[in-house]
């Protein structure tokens, strides 16, 4: 079954975007009468059926309630990589694995300076889509890692993923994603002497992701993938 967001509506009916309505007719070959999956970006995913079609969109009416996704819990602030594909690669994987914002940061090593937030919010969307997910992460401006930690919206656990020698880094086997958190992780050349300074001045604690040297882009996933684990191992506890 084919999943969208919703552009606008409630637990009784909706409209699809223009582009996504464009994408089940044209591409899809849905139609009146089909039934497709739907959420708002807000946690619950519906069963719904196509009503309506018109110039602002297809419309739809929801069937019954999927399923409701685990609210994540992580959010990522990541350096764009020199190669674009490489950091949309994060993005999308982190976002099928559930991440609850993205924060692209430039820093003193980053070799790009400028990363376009509707490029972003275009890769997001469409991992969103092709794997069922019920959370829309958000996707900030880009902004230099300085202005970003001076205006930082309080986060109850902070973490910064440096290849720094420091003994009291925690490793990532100890690391507890189940509660809101927010994880720093740098571009490639690593995050400088200074910046990792700023950092733990301002309450982020260093996290070691292991003996590895990493990508950037994969060391957005290991943290995605551990947070979804974590909290789909508390759901069932819980269950």
């Amino acid at each position: 079954m084919n999943h969208f967001l919703a552009q606008q509506g409630n637990h009784i009916e909706g409209i699809l975007s223009k582009e996504d309505s464009h994408h089940a007719l044209r591409v899809l070959r849905l139609g009146l009468g089909d039934d497709i999956s739907v959420s708002y970006g807000e946690g619950d995913v519906y069963l719904a059926e196509i009503t309506t079609e018109s110039k602002s969109g297809l419309g739809f009416k929801i069937k019954g309630h999927r399923k409701k996704q685990t609210p994540p819990t992580v959010s990522l602030a990541i350096a764009p990589t020199k190669s674009n594909d490489r950091f949309e690669i994060a993005l999308e994987k982190a976002t099928e694995l559930g991440v609850r914002k993205f924060f692209p940061i430039i820093c003193a090593h980053s070799e790009r300076k400028v990363y376009k937030r509707e490029r972003g919010q275009r890769i997001i969307q469409a991992a969103f889509k092709q794997s069922h997910k019920g959370y829309l992460p958000e996707i900030d401006e880009c902004e230099s890692f300085n202005r970003f930690v001076k205006n930082l919206e309080p986060f109850p656990k902070k973490y910064i993923a440096a290849l720094v020698n420091n003994h009291a880094a925690l490793s990532i086997s100890s690391l507890d994603l189940t509660e809101e958190s927010l994880v720093l992780i740098g571009p490639e050349g690593d995050f400088s002497e200074q910046e990792v300074e700023i950092a733990l001045e301002a309450g982020f604690q260093p996290l070691s992701l292991g003996k590895e040297v990493l990508r950037t882009e994969t060391a957005a996933i290991l943290v995605a993938a551990l947070s979804n684990a974590q909290l789909d191992f508390k759901s069932r506890e819980k269950s």
